[in-house]
């Protein structure tokens, strides 16, 4: 097993661009459902809503230290670390949201407001939601001492935070019929995600000089952003340019590292997105019942001949990684197959190493 002191030597080859011979493999276990990690929410009941005074970061505890060290059951490439409740959707709570409970998920309910009662918004630190997610970022950083990092969640993007504020098919209309009020609707969503983003890592101290992201174990040598557009899958590449690009491009220039989450059904406005020379990665999901590696491949090449770092992550079998291996280059390459459990990973692990050496 790589020491500390390897991996994050890889990861500034990663970031660096350095030419390598294999990419940074490592694996998320059971991370499909971050909720039946934490005792807090499992006792909300179904279609009950979730108060930030239902949760508490010390109580836990307990489930942080059992989701840490079932992750280093697992010997791969990346570093590991936690996040507040990745379940939860942080943003849309700070914004106004109600949050509710559906099966092993937590929904932001759409809020359905009127332009005047979004003449404000913004991430305000005095939002009780906002005080929460601190006190997690706070309490697990001094749980965590050093020893390991505390990353960003899950946050959403403009597309997505829009479509919780108006409602996503209202969103699509606003881009049509209220195209001023979309357009400031739009760059105040940015300005929330960069102002949650910063006080994230205002609460947490460096580890070895750098920040992270928890889904992906993605360390950084500098505070980095993470960014997606979920809803961008049901607009037009011209919706996107003139509503949606400028604030990509304002929230990842905030930040010296930025990694944007897309998935498959979002690629085909790739082009749009590659054109915001200020994202770092492109964190691009093996989607269950969409896109297969075959399909993916020719817009992860588009990627690479950009001159971009890719970040895959899904269920990636052997066969897909015997494809990556013949198809892509290793350099600014990181694969994070997901798995069931220890086990699958270390069978998986063996097998990556024979193919990667």
């Amino acid at each position: 097993m790589p020491t500390l002191d390897e991996k994050i030597a890889r990861y500034r080859e990663f970031w660096d661009l350095k030419p390598v011979e294999k990419p940074l493999v490592g694996f998320d276990v059971g991370g499909w459902f971050p909720f039946e990690r934490y005792a807090d929410l499992r006792g909300i009941p179904e279609k009950g809503f979730i108060e930030p005074e239902a949760l508490d970061a010390k109580r836990c505890l307990p489930d942080y230290r059992a989701f840490m060290e079932r992750s280093l059951e697992v010997e791969d490439d990346l570093i590991k670390g936690v996040c507040p409740i990745s379940a939860i959707p942080w943003m849309e709570g700070i914004l106004g949201c109600r949050l509710q409970r559906s099966g092993q998920t937590v929904w932001a309910q759409e809020r359905k407001a009127e332009w005047d009662a979004l003449a404000d918004l913004a991430a305000s630190p005095e939002a009780t939601w906002f005080k929460k997610y601190v006190e997690f970022v706070k309490v697990l950083t001094e749980e965590a001492a050093g020893r390991y990092p505390v990353g960003v969640p899950i946050l959403r993007g403009v597309t997505d935070m829009m479509g919780a504020l108006r409602g996503h098919t209202e969103t699509i209309i606003d881009f049509l019929e209220n195209p001023d009020e979309a357009q400031a609707l739009a760059a105040r969503a940015a300005d929330a995600l960069i102002a949650l983003t910063k006080a994230h890592h205002a609460a947490t101290e460096t580890f070895r000089g750098g920040y992270f992201i928890e889904q992906y174990s993605m360390w950084a040598p500098g505070p980095i952003v993470r960014l997606q557009e979920d809803a961008s899958a049901v607009i037009s590449p011209t919706i996107y340019r003139d509503f949606i690009q400028p604030n990509d491009r304002k929230i990842a220039g905030a930040f010296p590292y930025s990694l944007i989450h897309l998935h498959s059904s979002s690629l085909f406005i790739l082009d749009d997105f590659l054109a915001v020379k200020e994202i770092g990665v492109f964190q691009i999901n093996r989607d269950v019942g969409e896109m297969g590696m075959p399909e993916l491949m020719p817009y992860l090449k588009r990627i690479q001949a950009a001159g971009r770092r890719i970040f895959l992550r899904g269920p990636i079998p052997a066969e897909d990684l015997e494809l990556v291996k013949k198809e892509l280059s290793p350099t600014g390459l990181m694969v994070q197959p997901v798995v069931a459990n220890p086990e699958e990973a270390r069978e998986l692990s063996a097998a990556a190493a024979k193919i990667f050496g």
